[in-house]
């Protein structure tokens, strides 16, 4: 299987999931729209080692992330001016903070293999970035919601290309990192990414972050925001009620059935297949819009 089949798989997967997020379609819809970010990062990482110009496909991604931070900021802006006494919230999809770290750092590991002093100075500023831009994007932030109380604390973190801030976290981020050092073996992929996904469970599905707010918050009530702030920049959901393991499976943290992601990517065949590299930029904005302004003008009238 190519990447380009792998990639209509994850858009049709993409399509189910957000049918179910803004729309309202069946929950089960979700289950199968874990598989889309898995499948597209796995692409990346593909995508970073055969691509001819790596430099050109990470600028193409970065001005993704910075049309998808623009259009969340301009869109219900401009729709709240049409539409006064109304709310519209700024979209929270936004892939391409996950790929453009995750496709930075490959893009340095590979000139290591090249010229290894000067990938390990590349590696060395790429760490330095990932630790500053943290603080740095929530003191920017912290500022203007004391301005604009209802400012949306995304449209900072977004550009910034943070490893940590980005959609999912460094949870699901790293995951294109993994990608990349497992692509020389199918037996590693399969090992590698069924303990990523175990760990992952073990983490979620019984919802330790929120097990550890709600600790803190009982007999360290002082000290409960920053235990909150710190989980959530790391992904984790945190102040969430704690519920049993079948409603926190099938309802909340159903991210966990990304495990079943791993068939697709063994049937992949190491080649690019026909492309169609414009449709899937273009769609990605695209469908995501036409589902939100159909919630907002359609199933909200009703």
């Amino acid at each position: 299987m190519s990447t380009t089949a792998l990639k209509i798989i994850a858009v049709i997967c993409m399509t189910l999931d957000h049918l179910s997020t803004y729309l309202g379609a069946p929950l089960p819809f979700r289950y199968i729209g874990r598989f889309a970010a898995v499948i597209f990062f796995f692409c990346a990482a593909e995508g970073a080692v055969h691509t001819k110009d790596r430099r050109q496909y990470l600028l193409r991604l970065y001005k993704m992330c910075l049309l998808m931070t623009a259009l969340s900021a301009v869109v219900p802006f401009i729709l709240g001016g049409w539409f006064p006494g109304r709310e519209f919230p700024h979209i929270t999809n936004n892939i391409f903070t996950a790929l453009v770290p995750g496709v930075w750092l490959i893009d340095i590991l590979e000139h290591i293999k090249t010229d290894p002093e000067a990938g390990k100075k590349r590696l060395k500023k790429y760490v330095l970035y990932q630790i500053t831009v943290v603080p740095a994007v929530l003191l920017v932030t912290f500022v203007l919601i004391s301005v604009f109380p209802r400012f949306d604390e995304e449209l900072i973190a977004w550009p910034a290309a943070s490893l940590i801030m980005s959609e999912g976290g460094i949870w699901l981020t790293i995951q294109i990192i993994l990608f990349y050092l497992w692509r020389d073996s199918k037996k590693k992929l399969a090992i590698g990414y069924l303990a990523y996904c175990a760990v992952y469970t073990a983490v979620m599905l019984p919802q330790i972050p929120a097990r550890i707010f709600w600790f803190v918050n009982a007999h360290f009530p002082r000290y409960h925001m920053l235990i909150s702030n710190c989980l959530g920049i790391f992904g984790l959901s945190r102040m969430e009620a704690v519920r049993p393991l079948s409603e926190s499976l099938l309802k909340y943290n159903f991210q966990c059935f990304m495990v079943f992601a791993l068939p697709l990517l063994l049937l992949y065949n190491g080649k690019r297949g026909k492309g169609f590299k414009r449709f899937f930029y273009i769609y990605y904005p695209a469908h995501i819009y036409a589902f939100y302004l159909i919630r907002q003008f359609v199933l909200k009238s009703q």
